[in-house]
């Protein structure tokens, strides 16, 4: 297979959001390729290789190309345990049809496992949200920022009963004796 018949039809959008969302996460990432642009990030977990193509049909095409890419990189350096922890990401804006053969070469992609670790991801929006969600697997849980309330259950429900026109006092005997474990048959 030649790569040169793909030069030129990487997606820099998505590339480039890549970078930003994997640069925030602490990433060191670094652009390789001649042909085929390829995004290799690495932290202290992981190396992941990204590359965007524009139709499915080319990033079917990319992988063994891009794959042979991100091999000699890893080989050309010492890793470590990381090596057993590498990934290659491919991903296209394109949107999967009900393509049997295009299912097959995406099954295919996504089961090989031989040297790396392979991720093919279809109809990825060119949107730092979406490529948050495409590379989740390789960044930090977000965290809520608000304190989370907790509110006692019990309290919630009398309150909800009150709010609805149960009587309060009514309302004060039924929560109490289901929090005691008494029949609602002792307080109506």
């Amino acid at each position: 297979m030649k790569t040169t018949s793909l030069s030129g039809r990487s997606d820099n959008e998505l590339l480039g959001f890549t970078k930003t969302v994997l640069s925030e996460q602490g990433f060191q990432v670094e652009t390789i390729g001649e042909n085929i642009e390829l995004v290799v990030a690495e932290n202290s977990y992981f190396v992941v290789a990204v590359a965007a193509m524009n139709t499915i049909r080319n990033l079917i095409l990319a992988e063994p190309a891009v794959f042979e890419a991100l091999s000699k990189r890893i080989e050309s350096v010492a890793l470590g345990p990381k090596k057993w922890d590498t990934y290659l990401v491919l991903l296209t804006q394109e949107k999967s049809a009900e393509d049997d053969a295009v299912t097959r070469d995406l099954y295919a992609i996504n089961h090989d496992t031989s040297r790396v670790r392979r991720i093919a991801h279809t109809g990825v929006d060119p949107t730092p949200e979406a490529l948050r969600h495409a590379l989740a697997p390789f960044l930090e849980p977000v965290t809520p920022t608000a304190t989370v309330v907790h509110t006692d259950a019990l309290e919630s429900l009398l309150q909800t009963l009150i709010s609805n026109g149960v009587d309060e006092e009514l309302a004060r005997r039924a929560v109490t004796a289901f929090e005691q474990g008494a029949s609602l048959d002792d307080v109506l």
